[in-house]
């Protein structure tokens, strides 16, 4: 998996045109690679810490609040994710329209494949 600086370095490449300085050169199909890199970064960002997503009670008021930490860390991720989907649509926005339909069949794939997954857990596991 590469680094996220690595993908931003690689969308950035994308949106220019520019394929030789492009982390995914010559790696295959660099769309899909590009969005399972995407994917993973996102699925390996820090989680909140149980203590970082509780709710205080105000005294005063009665009224359910979080405080400051928990709001920073809540605009930290909404931006992460936000900044994320915006590279992602630039880039999709600059595909051709054969590149786009690959990537549309992909993520259809990609549901399928899931759906499957979770098919199978609900069967036991061993798909039988």
């Amino acid at each position: 998996m590469l680094t996220r600086d690595e993908i931003i370095l690689a969308a950035e490449c994308c949106i220019a045109g520019n394929c030789g300085a492009c982390p995914f050169i010559n790696r295959g199909n660099c769309i899909t690679d590009f969005m399972k890199n995407v994917l993973e970064c996102i699925k390996n960002e820090p989680a909140l810490s149980a203590n970082s997503t509780s709710s205080e009670v105000s005294k005063d008021t009665g009224s359910t609040h979080l405080d400051d930490s928990t709001k920073a860390a809540i605009c930290q991720a909404y931006k992460t994710a936000d900044e994320a989907c915006s590279n992602i649509l630039t880039v999709y926005e600059g595909m051709s329209e054969c590149e786009q339909r690959a990537f549309d069949i992909g993520e259809a794939y990609g549901k399928i494949c899931s759906t499957r997954c979770k098919l199978d857990e609900l069967r036991g596991g061993d798909g039988k």
